[in-house]
């Protein structure tokens, strides 16, 4: 009862009618974590700090109405609070996840706003292993963004969906797009993804003008867990990745997980190449509340978030660990 009532009253907020209200969820979760980070001074290699983390705390509504003929209009709006170092009342609430409406039936899915990219949703989404944890920068692809634009997701065809997103950004007619398609058959997940920006392009999806990206990957769930393998070749194919997550279930109630990154990045003189990986442990409580715990290594250049939450590039070969709390609700 507690949770409708404060369900209306976010609705309330955000003006949503009143008949939209009444199928307003409210939804969320709080996560800390603690962490031991080699380099979080951003000073010396050698120096290194106990940090905390609220990062992936976020509160959100979203609901739906239904319109007749088969049509549902939807809509979500989803803040994320907390960083590194940084509590959720320092934070604030903004707006800066999900944050769109849209409209659903059997042509599919229609949204104007904030959300994810066809990158996002075919491969950051699906190769994830340490999901909001400090680990998580060294052990995800580069292109895990959202669009301020046009999002498009096709009816499931025999397992087949497609997504399209387009964001408009003033450049004349031209903007930035993404297309992408997932295959899903049994026990097996495969998915590719393309992406391409106009020229003088510096907008939401955090990528340069003039530049195209594309990835491919799979993934098999076996019952007691999950291994995928995601291909991600950027900046027009001058730095690529390979991603290898992977998921455990030892019992109801403890999972183990581990991801290995391999970069090969020829944008700089001469070109590098590094490899990260880690591995972790979650106990569920319940299906809503879970601790953690977290071991991960940076290759060659940190991209753990130091303790000013931005990637940190003047470790190397840095082992960290960090554990944590998260309620989901």
């Amino acid at each position: 009862m507690n949770k409708k009532i404060v369900a209306l009253a976010v609705a309330a907020a955000f003006a949503i009618p009143a008949a939209a209200a009444a199928q307003t969820t409210l939804f969320g979760q709080f996560k800390y974590e603690v962490g031991y980070i080699d380099g979080s001074s951003d000073v010396t290699d050698d120096e290194s700090s106990f940090v905390h983390s609220t990062k992936g705390t976020r509160l959100g509504v979203r609901g739906s109405e239904d319109l007749g003929g088969g049509l549902k209009g939807i809509y979500r709006f989803q803040s994320g609070m907390g960083n590194v170092n940084s509590g959720v009342a320092s934070s604030g609430f903004e707006l800066n996840e999900e944050n769109w409406v849209g409209v659903q039936g059997g042509f599919g899915t229609l949204q104007l706003g904030r959300s994810d990219t066809a990158m996002k949703k075919t491969g950051g989404n699906q190769f994830r292993a340490f999901t909001d944890t400090l680990a998580e920068p060294s052990l995800i692809t580069d292109r895990t963004a959202r669009a301020d634009g046009i999002h498009y997701t096709t009816p499931n065809i025999q397992g087949f969906t497609g997504y399209l997103t387009l964001e408009p950004n003033g450049n004349e007619t031209d903007m930035y797009w993404a297309i992408g398609a997932d295959y899903r058959i049994g026990a097996f997940y495969l998915a590719a993804a393309y992406e391409d920006s106009p020229d003088d392009y510096t907008y939401a999806v955090g990528m340069p003008g003039d530049q195209s990206n594309w990835q491919v990957g799979g993934k098999w769930s076996f019952g007691q867990g999950d291994v995928g393998l995601l291909y991600q070749s950027t900046k027009d194919g001058d730095r690529e990745t390979w991603l290898i997550p992977a998921n455990f279930k030892v019992t109801p109630t403890v999972n183990l997980r581990a991801a290995v990154k391999y970069v090969d990045d020829d944008t700089v003189d001469g070109g590098t190449d590094w490899t990260n990986w880690g591995v972790g442990a979650q106990y569920m409580f319940s299906s809503r509340t879970e601790a953690f715990v977290n071991v991960w290594v940076d290759d060659r250049a940190a991209e753990t978030l130091n303790g000013t939450g931005a990637l940190d590039s003047t470790s190397s070969d840095s082992t960290q660990f960090g554990f944590g709390l998260r309620h989901s609700f």
